[in-house]
């Protein structure tokens, strides 16, 4: 009988601490809706939150800010673009069309880095050569939008860090795309 109650107990304990584990995830994460197409999802970082959303006519704008105004601060930025209408995810492009993405901006790099998140998606990784302008963008693409997560300095102006570029590639990562009829 005895065996029995400490069975019973430790299975009662184990589901109490995954639900308990599930929620304390759930709430740190943030969902953007994109023009009713799809949700994004992430897990903000710690220390961090959503502070402004704003769905324009061409993009869908989120930006997460520290409570330290001199810890970086970043925006995603979801837009559609025509050209690639059909096009799954960034991974579909050849290295041309994913060039092609970048507009000859001269506060960016020559040098773009391809790389891949932790889920096999290719991301664009450019940085700011403007020392007096310093940023990180990274872009992918899902379902014909771009997705852009453009990571800036705080307010002391400070270059970023590796670090602080490594979490921001982290989250990105991390995102979830789920399609709007989900869970219908």
């Amino acid at each position: 009988m005895k065996k029995i109650l400490a069975v019973m107990l430790c299975m009662t304990m184990t589901v109490c601490g995954i639900a308990a584990a599930e929620t304390a995830q759930k709430e740190n994460y943030t969902v953007v809706t994109v023009n009713g197409a799809f949700n994004i999802r992430g897990n903000t970082p710690a220390g961090y939150s959503l502070v402004h959303t704003e769905d324009m006519e061409s993009a869908n704008l989120a930006t997460f800010s520290s409570g330290d105004p001199e810890k970086p601060y970043f925006d995603l930025v979801i837009s559609f673009l025509e050209e690639y209408a059909g096009v799954e995810r960034m991974n579909d492009l050849t290295d041309v069309e994913m060039k092609e993405l970048v507009d000859d901006d001269p506060t960016l790099s020559d040098k773009i880095e391809i790389t891949e998140t932790d889920h096999g998606t290719k991301v664009m990784i450019l940085r700011s050569n403007n020392q007096l302008d310093d940023f990180v963008c990274f872009v992918t693409i899902y379902k014909g939008y771009e997705v852009a997560l453009n990571l800036f300095p705080g307010e002391g102006g400070e270059l970023l860090t590796d670090e602080q570029i490594g979490w921001a590639m982290k989250f990105l990562s991390d995102l979830e795309f789920i399609p709007a009829d989900a869970g219908r």
